[in-house]
């Protein structure tokens, strides 16, 4: 339409070069790129969404020592509607109350919403992956376990459905 863009503002979500089991059997999945800072979910080896988060923000570091994202393949294991996240920190760095669309994928490292910065597509977190409200809800009600109505949070265990797949790669 005659705009242009800078180059340095620009991300390509590429296709991975090697997708994970799951995609051949059609399941739903969420690709992250540490590099890009583009998230992709997926229906088997169909793309059908793609937008910016924030990963961690010492980008592909250990994220033992360092304030990276985890690599590798997860499920999301546990849903909240809104949690209270904090740092870890002896000092208590951070306390954010009532952060939405919460996907706990590794330990305390989680997909969710970050209402408290609009820096989508730069390093930013403390290790999770910081998505947009709007694009949060999408891949919260997208993804499994589904949280039944009424319910605030959810496990994927027992009775309830697998957790969708998370890979995660610089």
């Amino acid at each position: 339409d005659g705009r242009w863009l800078k180059s340095d503002e620009l991300r390509i979500a590429a296709r991975p070069s090697v997708l994970p089991a799951v995609a051949k059997t059609g399941a739903k999945w969420i690709d992250i790129s540490i590099f890009s800072q583009t998230m992709v979910l997926w229906e088997g080896e169909r793309p059908v969404y793609a937008t910016l988060v924030s990963t961690g923000r010492d980008g592909v570091g250990d994220p033992a020592k360092t304030l990276s994202t985890p690599q590798g393949t997860f499920r999301i294991y546990q849903k909240h509607v809104t949690t209270t996240m904090d740092s870890n920190a002896a000092d208590k760095e951070f306390e954010l109350r009532d952060v939405p669309w919460v996907m706990y994928f590794k330990g305390g490292y989680a997909l969710h919403t970050a209402y408290w910065h609009d820096d989508f597509g730069e390093v930013r977190s403390h290790g999770c992956v910081n998505i947009s409200p709007i694009d949060a809800r999408y891949v919260f009600l997208w993804s499994a376990p589904s949280v039944p109505e009424h319910w605030h949070a959810v496990n994927a265990e027992g009775a309830f459905e697998e957790g969708t797949v998370v890979v995660i790669h610089p």
